[in-house]
């Protein structure tokens, strides 16, 4: 109740302020202050760039989930989270028992087919003989044609099943696809690994990606390739960034639209760091005006602007986005007025103001 009643004091106070600062500037000032050299800027529209600013996260562009392709108990899992891995390196090996029992079961059908078709090939021979003497008939030399058709192909089925057996025995050993780090371990040994349930997950901290989402009426000014700025405040980054995947379908619960860019510097940045992204859409005229030459009353912006007699009088600024050291004038100022820049002394409103130099600064 008392914050409610605080609230109108506040609101009187702050439209006092105001408009004690907006008499001041449009009433007439009458040269009676000190005479103060300082630096002048003359005030003149320049191209401003148009930005949209996203929020986003680093991740990793590799990014690998371990999985078996058999099933059976983990029996020797050699790595954690952390541990730095190679490509090639054994990560774990799944208990072979059972991949080891087709294996025999496998050899046992190859070696029945291959002394099958052996068996069938002395047959086929020697009714062959016979039908060449015209001692069979053509059928009986066809019957055994075909049985003998049938074992070969019983024998490429079982040479094809024995080598299917031989390579899921090779998947016993799980190795890293990658080069990198160990950032999540999933099951530990002794228990059950499922086909194509993940084990471990493998991040390649060395190449960092920022993902971000963009709003749906921004997304067609987006495009791979563009640049973008990209700050991560956690490690003090301020880098560019090149856009390198737009996703052309959008959430539908969000209306927005992924967008993948990587960094041209990473320094201290580690994966899952939140980022800001700054996107180029577009530009306009408008006027920038350096961060040193505005004056701060009740933590209002302002500038002291300097009329034809050289007579100084505040005026408050309404301002925009920090560009290079420099702030955007939203409203307050128009293009070839006079502020002071920097003063030998601190500036009032009815000061005369004396141009330091032969030539005024000019904002562009």
């Amino acid at each position: 109740m008392k914050r409610m009643k605080n609230r109108p004091f506040i609101v009187i106070l702050m439209s006092l302020l105001l408009s004690a600062c907006a008499k001041e500037d449009i009433a007439p000032v009458e040269a009676g202050g000190d005479e103060i050299v300082a630096t002048l800027l003359t005030v003149t529209p320049e191209e401003i760039p148009e930005t949209y600013t996203t929020t986003g996260t680093l991740i990793a562009d590799d990014r690998v989930e371990i999985a078996s392709r058999l099933m059976g108990f983990i029996r020797d899992l050699r790595v954690r989270e952390g541990s730095e891995v190679r490509k090639g390196q054994l990560l774990l090996t799944i208990d072979p028992t059972e991949i080891e029992a087709q294996l025999s079961e496998a050899r046992a059908r190859l070696a029945q087919a291959q002394a099958r078709v052996n068996e069938i090939e002395v047959d086929f021979r020697r009714y062959k003989r016979l039908f060449e003497q015209k001692l069979i008939p053509a059928s009986r030399f066809q019957k055994e044609e075909l049985a003998l058709q049938v074992a070969r192909e019983e024998l490429r089925v079982a040479q094809a099943n024995l080598r299917r057996v031989e390579v899921q025995r090779q998947y016993a050993e799980i190795r890293s696809p990658v080069d990198g780090v160990v950032v999540e371990k999933l099951k530990q040994a002794g228990d059950i690994a499922t086909p194509g349930a993940p084990i471990l997950v493998i991040e390649n901290p060395d190449n960092i990606l920022l993902r971000t989402f963009i709003r749906e009426d921004h997304v067609s000014h987006v495009q791979v390739g563009d640049r973008l700025r990209v700050t991560v405040d956690a490690a003090s980054l301020r880098t560019t960034g090149t856009v390198t995947r737009v996703v052309p379908a959008g959430d539908p619960a969000t209306h927005s639209y992924l967008v993948k860019a990587t960094l041209a510097q990473t320094g201290n940045a580690r994966i899952g760091m939140f980022a800001r992204a700054e996107f180029l859409i577009g530009s306009k005229w408008g006027i920038l005006v350096p961060a040193e030459a505005l004056v701060f009353r009740a933590d209002l912006p302002g500038v002291y602007v300097v009329d034809e007699a050289g007579i100084a009088r505040f005026r408050m600024l309404r301002t925009g986005r920090r560009l290079d050291g420099r702030m955007e004038v939203l409203a307050g100022l128009k293009g070839g007025e006079r502020i002071v820049l920097r003063a030998e002394a601190p500036v009032h409103t009815g000061d005369r103001i004396v141009a330091a130099g032969a030539q005024e600064a000019a904002s562009s």
